[in-house]
């Protein structure tokens, strides 16, 4: 068996892994010091002491110890993790963080009771149950169960929020789980994307059983119903609901109510955010960003350059962004600022390329969720610095990464350089553990440039200690 590390992750937790840099898991939280999906720290904002969660596809625990520690010991937490191994680690993990309140069920779940072959891949976030021939993997047998005898057997009532991360077991979860989804009514968070399988059809499956889809806008903290015409090419999870919780969780302001929701920006809305941005300065350029370290070094050349009338779009689509950073208006105007603000920026960018534009459409996306947009943006952006083009900062702009806001920018290129190649190290794969040593010449680079964060460092570390570089 391999050797345990204990890393400790957000608000101190431990959680006790595997001490190899050539598996997932650990390599992220030494890299991040967190896990990288944007729903973990959602879920930190979401949940509440004293509630009851359940945790399907638990693997080393990044999630379950996560909301163990969000709900306290007041709260509940019922743990699905199939393999030995990967189950003694995490029960290694309880034990470090001494949580009491954490049932660890060594099963995987499905559509019946049973027995079934797990294949046992190396990393153990891959694991999957076999159906048909025996898979020329490794394999364990390991018990099956249902959500409908788990809910008798746990007398569970009032489950606040589920979590479904089974590579592709998902259907077979909902088809034992019926009666389950039928007389409780949780907040469910579920996978949709396998390897490079997109399951769409579990919109459908949900919907069938009262749920409505929707996914997390990352800068708002806000769920909005999806869109699968608008699908982002990085997107791993959807939530899920029926509609009485979908109005606890909009009273709570952490879902958009349907009723307001629409694809495209709504231009009655945009009408009235325009007439406040009109009568208030605080979102004007002047307020916002010529206030941060980079802006006052430039604010005099942007009041020259801004002056015609030719940038009264662009002065709008920075107002738009800033009005959406606003926590006192509502989640509405947040979002449909924002959905404004996207759209207007890609126009302009579609019309011409520049840093300034495109540093901008990147932090936008960002927020948004648009990652495929930011880092098509980013790499036009280090493209074309790398190729010598002329950095065109004559207007204002957000810089590509929210770190850069506070930093005290130096004018030879190095930091629109750093900040545009940190947030595309950041964006354009999930980790470094997934590009490998490709990834070592970005990160020594940034780390030249003298503007390399701390995690980028550990990125860079880490790569050499993987490969034997140092």
């Amino acid at each position: 068996m391999t050797s345990s590390i204990t890393l400790r992750f957000h608000d101190d937790v431990q959680i006790v892994v595997p001490n190899s840099l050539d598996l997932i898991t650990p390599y992220v939280l030494q890299e991040q010091e967190d896990w990288f999906e944007d729903e973990i720290k959602f879920l930190r904002r979401l949940l509440q002491p004293g509630q009851k969660i359940i945790d399907i596809g638990a693997n080393y625990g990044v999630y379950t110890l996560s909301m163990a520690k969000t709900v306290g010991d007041t709260g509940s937490i019922w743990s699905f993790e199939p393999a030995s191994n990967t189950a003694s680690f995490l029960a290694d993990g309880i034990k470090a963080n001494g949580f009491q309140h954490i049932v660890l069920e060594q099963s995987a779940l499905s559509s019946v009771c049973g027995e079934a072959k797990l294949s046992l891949n190396i990393n153990s976030e891959l694991n999957s149950l076999v159906h048909g021939d025996t898979s020329s993997e490794a394999t364990e047998t390991v018990p099956l169960v249902t959500l409908d005898i788990c809910m008798d057997h746990y007398d569970w009532q009032e489950i606040e929020f589920v979590k479904i991360d089974a590579e592709g077991e998902e259907t077979n979860i909902l088809q034992g789980g019926q009666h389950f989804f039928s007389e409780l009514s949780p907040l469910v968070q579920y996978e949709i994307k396998v390897d490079i399988d997109v399951h769409l059809e579990l919109i459908q499956s949900f919907a069938d059983m009262g749920y409505k889809s929707y996914r997390l806008i990352p800068g708002l903290n806000l769920l909005v119903p999806f869109d699968p015409e608008s699908i982002d090419g990085y997107l791993l999870n959807l939530f899920c609901c029926k509609p009485d919780r979908a109005q606890k969780l909009s009273e709570r302001g952490y879902l958009l109510d349907t009723d307001h929701y629409s694809s495209q920006p709504n231009q009655e809305l945009i009408s009235q955010i325009s007439d406040q941005i009109k009568t208030k300065d605080k979102y004007n350029w002047q307020q916002t960003i010529a206030k941060l370290p980079y802006g006052l070094e430039l604010s005099n050349l942007w009041e020259q350059t801004m002056s015609d009338n030719d940038n009264t779009d662009l002065k709008q689509l920075l107002a738009y962004y800033s009005f959406s950073c606003d926590t006192q208006v509502s989640n509405n105007e947040r979002f449909t600022a924002l959905q404004a603000s996207l759209s207007g920026m890609s126009t302009l960018c579609n019309q011409k390329t520049s840093y300034s534009l495109l540093a901008s459409l990147a932090r936008i996306a960002i927020d948004f969720g648009a990652r495929s947009i930011a880092v098509q943006a980013l790499r036009v952006i280090v493209h074309n610095i790398f190729n010598g083009a002329e950095i065109d900062i004559s207007k204002p702009f957000f810089i590509t990464g929210n770190r850069f806001d506070a930093v005290c920018p130096n004018f030879d290129g190095n930091w629109y350089f750093a900040a545009a190649l940190e947030e595309l190290e950041r964006l354009e794969s999930f980790s470094s553990f997934y590009t490998g040593q490709t990834a070592l010449p970005r990160l020594e680079l940034l780390r030249d440039l003298g503007f390399s964060s701390t995690e980028m460092e550990r990125r860079l570390s880490l790569l050499q200690q993987r490969y034997n570089l140092n």
